[in-house]
């Protein structure tokens, strides 16, 4: 299994990090330098990509290599998955001397390793890297393979850049890549490195079929896998596939890391942001999460938050306004105004996620995870709290969120802030049965969530509207010109919030009416 860290570093600073003291303290001799050429292999219908293997033949001076890669992913930076490497004649892969490497049975190696792929293997995609290598001998002991990879990745006439450290663990503990990583951070504006080479050419090899066939570009953003809990699981485990399933659709999404402009990854990634604070506030009673880590997480949710509602507003909420241009009614100049308000909001969450501070914070939370830093000073009860079944914890857990729901409910009449703690409930009792619902079964479980995800949607909307009158109230002191055509559209929108209120009503009956899953 190979365990390394990416990390992403602006060409402009290359120099600083081949100076850096830490390189210097730690490196056991000058660095290797190689120049390689790597060809990326797979079958017209991308039979290997389909089952998440990648096969590479890399040429470094007179020598081939052939390395396969499969399983594994990546967590919070972490790339964790499994190699196997042979020497080759030329530059096409071997897959019978591979075949004996991997020696499994399963049903990926079957198709990747049939007579039939062998036959139909194509280059999709290149290399070219210029690398510098370090070997490393950290603090107590810990082995580091320092990887410093710039070059491009090429598919025709598309290339990509490359500028990356790679922090590859030899020998030791996988904490040490991150307390080193850190270290670098206070130097140097680094940012996490989720995408591999391969991912970059097959991207580029799925723009150029695009491009072929003069289709437009797609959304790259990503919704949650099923995540498949066991009612034998202890809560400690279910804590961390929780975690894991919410940590990959928020670094799948990640608005830094490519395709900055689309709105869909950036309303994915606070999604999984959501959903994993949700999981924070599940899991409160046995698992604490650290103040520290808590308060960086809100600031970046609030970042991304901030951009989606104006996204809301200028694709979504005023679009929903009959066209109007009378006098000096203009609703198109309103929604022009919004929709530049949402791309300098939406630069602006681009850049906190791009930045150092939400570097730290996910190397930190990536080390307090795979540390399980919540076991620190816990005492016996706590452990045991950790060790119970999984069932019995989350039929409590659904209890509690049904009491706090209703007790939220009983004040929906009063006022915009009950409605909006009231969505805020029934929100995380969505994600909380929809994290348990494989104990239960889609039978079981369906109706209730189905009900339950009719109400949060109709407060959604509620919710919309209520940010949107706030919104324009700031559009229209920016832009004092568009005073009428604002005041129209806030009136507008005023007797839709009043009209939606006999659909909350039906809707909160309806969920009242169903029974927990069991």
């Amino acid at each position: 299994m190979e365990t390394e860290l990416k990390l992403l570093l602006a060409p402009e600073h290359t120099k600083a990090f081949i100076r850096h003291p830490l390189i210097k303290r730690h490196a056991q001799a000058a660095p290797r330098i190689k120049d390689q050429t790597g060809t990326y292999f797979d079958t017209p219908d991308l039979l290997l990509r389909q089952n998440e293997a990648g096969l590479r033949v890399r040429r470094t001076g007179n020598e081939f290599v052939q390395t396969l890669k499969a399983g594994g992913g990546v967590h919070g930076g972490l790339h964790q998955r499994n190699e196997w490497e042979s020497l080759v004649e030329g530059d096409a892969p071997d897959l019978p001397v591979l075949r004996d490497l991997v020696a499994s049975d399963d049903d990926w190696a079957r198709k990747i390793f049939s007579e039939r792929t062998a036959a139909q293997l194509t280059p999709i995609f290149s290399t070219r890297i210029q690398r510098m290598v370090w070997d490393l001998v950290l603090d107590e002991g810990t082995q580091v393979e320092c990887v410093l990879d710039q070059g491009t990745v090429e598919h025709g006439d598309l290339k990509a850049q490359v500028c990356e450290i790679e922090l590859e663990l030899k020998e030791g503990n996988a904490s040490a890549l991150f307390d080193f990583a850190l270290q670098l951070l206070q130097d140097l504006p680094l940012r996490i490195g989720i995408q591999s080479k391969a991912q970059r050419g097959y991207g580029l090899f799925h723009q150029a079929i695009r491009k072929q066939n003069g289709l437009a570009a797609v959304s790259s953003a990503s919704h949650a896998r099923p995540l498949r809990l066991a009612r034998k699981m202890t809560v400690e485990q279910a804590f961390l596939a929780v975690l894991g399933n919410c940590v990959e659709q928020i670094q799948a999404n990640d608005i830094a890391d490519q395709d900055s402009h689309d709105i869909e990854r950036l309303h994915q990634m606070r999604v999984g942001l959501r959903r994993l604070r949700s999981a924070f506030t599940l899991f409160d009673e046995v698992i604490a999460l650290p103040a520290s880590l808590a308060t960086e997480f809100e600031w970046v949710s609030q970042a991304i938050g901030h951009a989606r509602d104006w996204d809301v507003l200028a694709t979504q909420t005023l679009g929903k306004l009959p066209p109007q241009a009378i006098g000096a009614i203009d609703l198109e100049r309103v929604r022009h105004a919004a929709l530049v308000e949402a791309g300098k909001e939406h630069a602006h969450a681009v850049q906190a996620v791009a930045s150092p501070r939400y570097t730290a914070l996910v190397l930190q939370f990536s080390r307090w995870l795979l540390l399980a830093g919540w076991r620190d000073g816990r005492d016996e009860d706590a452990q045991e709290a950790l060790a119970q079944t999984l069932s019995r914890f989350a039929r409590q857990m659904l209890r509690r969120d049904e009491r706090r729901l209703n007790k939220r409910g009983a004040h929906l009449e009063e006022n915009d802030r009950a409605r909006h703690r009231t969505r805020i409930a029934a929100k995380k009792m969505r994600y909380d049965i929809e994290f348990f619902q494989a104990l239960y079964g889609e039978k079981s479980s369906r109706p209730y969530l189905k009900a339950l995800s009719r109400l949060q949607e109709q407060l959604g909307l509620q919710n919309d509207l209520v940010v949107a009158d706030a919104l324009l109230q700031q559009l229209q002191q920016k832009q004092a010109r568009l005073a009428p055509s604002i005041a129209y559209a806030r009136g507008y929108l005023a007797g839709q919030v009043k009209d939606g209120h006999a659909r909350m009503h039906r809707r909160w009956k309806k969920w009242q009416a169903r029974e927990l899953p069991r």
